[in-house]
């Protein structure tokens, strides 16, 4: 009888473990990948578990990579946090980014005549670039809504809209005459610095063609047919 009894507690403890875990939604199955916080202000809540009512443990900045092992049909993405298994609320993330990698320095060749870019910092919230070409500046921002091109207390304008989407299309920020559009989220380009995939291009009005790599940015620009600028090597810094 006694056997029995304990026989018929650990069942009932099993089934109550069933029913905590049921209540929470469990992440579909994926390899893991990286995300990117895509917020416009602010900073992004970390949770404990998947909604908002659970604890908040933490916080991550707009840009902010973090690695997605699931997600939930509830809107939830699972993450890696400070080497925990944690909860951000999907809509916040983007799953690519096309900022310039800080770590390296970029050579182009334009009309034949070979230029850098190196990273110099953060500007009010925006990356910093030195242009060798000029010997000045610009600034390089990405959020939510997309990826930002411009000068220090100037100006700017968006290199590429998100979500990102072929067939979208666009207006220039201050020169609405121009418009842009997404002909393409998957293309292989080849240049002097090597082969990169997942490529997204960008076509202007004005006949100008941008091809964007997955974490690198900018790596080639052809007008009319003709490749008028070119990432030849990449390096570390």
């Amino acid at each position: 009888m006694k056997g029995r009894k304990l026989v018929y507690f650990a069942l009932a403890f099993i089934f109550v473990l069933a029913s905590v875990f049921q209540t929470q939604p469990a992440p579909t199955e994926a390899a893991a990948k990286t995300g990117y916080v895509s917020i416009s202000s602010g900073k992004l809540n970390v949770r404990s578990g998947p909604g908002s009512s659970y604890k908040v443990i933490g916080s991550l900045s707009n840009n902010a990579a973090v690695t997605v092992s699931g997600q939930t049909k509830n809107g939830w993405s699972q993450i890696t946090y400070k080497k925990k298994r944690a909860y951000v609320a999907s809509k916040y993330l983007r799953m690519y980014s096309f900022l310039m990698d800080k770590t390296k320095v970029y050579t182009y060749k334009t009309n034949g005549v070979s230029y850098t870019h190196t990273y110099e910092g953060k500007n009010n919230g925006w990356d910093e670039w030195r242009d060798s070409s000029t010997r000045g500046t610009f600034v390089i921002s990405e959020n939510s809504k997309g990826l930002y091109l411009g000068w220090p207390e100037s100006e700017y304008y968006t290199e590429i809209s998100y979500p990102l989407k072929s067939g979208k299309t666009w207006r220039h920020d201050f020169d609405t005459r121009i418009t842009y559009k997404i002909t393409g989220t998957n293309g292989t380009v080849k240049t002097q610095a090597g082969t990169f995939k997942s490529i997204t291009t960008v076509q202007s009005s004005e006949g100008y063609i941008n091809y964007y790599a997955p974490k690198i940015g900018l790596v080639k620009q052809v007008y009319r047919g003709k490749t008028v600028s070119e990432l030849v090597k990449l390096a570390k810094k």
